[in-house]
């Protein structure tokens, strides 16, 4: 940003939670014109944005980006930016996002990963019935982590951390990534790890577990398909809080409906409310009705924690906007969105 406003900023937000105030759920230090708007379907009336110089939120189309004649940012308070269109971004608009969920994200992998191998909450749900089925004299043993494989899709923010609790549970970790780069950090991780679809599959077909944590790109929708989850063991589990349509949602709801796999735990899914009322099923196959599986309604990033990593990460880049300073965490290349 090259030059400073001469009146507050006047930026665009969804309303803030009763009894607190936009500046300080927004933690910024320069005198900001805050537009308080209802979102629908993560997005505001687009008429709201012709004045604005800042937009926060996770949503851009076309129609958005006709009526924003003064916007100079979008400020993605999440690290997720599938939505944005690039095509509809005004040209000399700055996109940036933010991370800071990948401690809570981490912790939800590991809490699934164990529910799901010790067949936690049947046993929970079947013993509150009076259902001794569970009970090691009558079921026999279980499985544990230590000593598995633990395999890891997308080496950013979110699988590094995962690396380092999978490493703490005394588990092998192996992980494929975008660039060859990142092997010589992954090693002093204590991490296997390749780049490719050679090391993706190899990760598919070693692992007991398989975290899938990259962006949702053109390049990696739809990365893991029917070819894909037929190379994993029938023994393992596939964990999911990236994005839902990485993964083939057909492909998927068939393998753990025949138990080609053994079980899944699935945070981000292909169908979202569109409104504060609508409650539509996640998906177009009946995962819910499958006793292999561990549903959870995209919530595993969402702690207090990380709502207020990303606000003050927001706060401070729009106070870098009315400084005339350089953002952090810019998409450098919209295009690729």
């Amino acid at each position: 940003m090259s030059s400073k406003p001469n009146r507050p900023l006047r930026v665009v937000i969804p309303p803030v939670p009763e009894g607190t105030s936009a500046g300080k759920w927004w933690p910024v230090t320069v005198e900001v014109d805050w537009i308080e708007t209802p979102y629908i379907d993560g997005k505001p009336d687009p008429t709201v944005l012709k004045d604005a110089d800042i937009y926060i939120g996770t949503d851009f189309n076309a129609e958005m980006g006709k009526a924003a004649k003064s916007l100079q940012a979008i400020l993605i308070a999440a690290a997720g930016y599938d939505r944005i269109e690039p095509s509809t971004v005004p040209q000399g608009v700055v996109v940036a996002n933010a991370y800071h969920h990948e401690a809570p994200i981490a912790e939800w992998v590991m809490a699934v990963a164990v529910a799901l191998d010790h067949n936690l909450i049947a046993n929970d749900r079947n013993f509150r019935n009076g259902d001794w089925s569970g009970w090691p004299s009558r079921y026999g043993s279980y499985r544990e982590l230590y000593g598995r494989t633990f395999g890891i899709i997308g080496y950013g923010a979110i699988g590094k951390r995962v690396a380092r609790l999978a490493n703490a549970y005394e588990m092998n970790v192996i992980a494929a990534g975008r660039s060859p780069d990142t092997a010589e950090e992954a090693e002093t991780d204590g991490v296997k790890y390749g780049s490719g679809q050679e090391a993706i599959d190899q990760v598919l077909s070693d692992a007991d577990f398989v975290l899938v944590s990259t962006p949702l790109i053109d390049s990696t929708r739809g990365l893991i398909g029917e070819r894909e989850i037929g190379l994993m063991r029938q023994d393992a589990y596939l964990i999911n809080p990236a994005r839902g349509h990485i993964v083939d949602e057909k492909a998927l709801y068939e393998a753990l409906a025949s138990n080609s796999i053994t079980g899944a735990a699935i945070d981000t899914w292909y169908e979202y409310p569109v409104s504060e009322t609508d409650s539509p099923r996640p998906s177009k196959y009946p995962f819910w009705e499958l006793d292999n599986i561990i549903m959870t309604p995209h919530h595993s990033g969402a702690t207090f924690g990380t709502r207020d990593r990303r606000a003050e990460t927001v706060a401070a880049n729009i106070d870098r906007i009315a400084k005339g300073q350089q953002l952090v965490n810019v998409l450098t290349d919209i295009s690729t969105i």
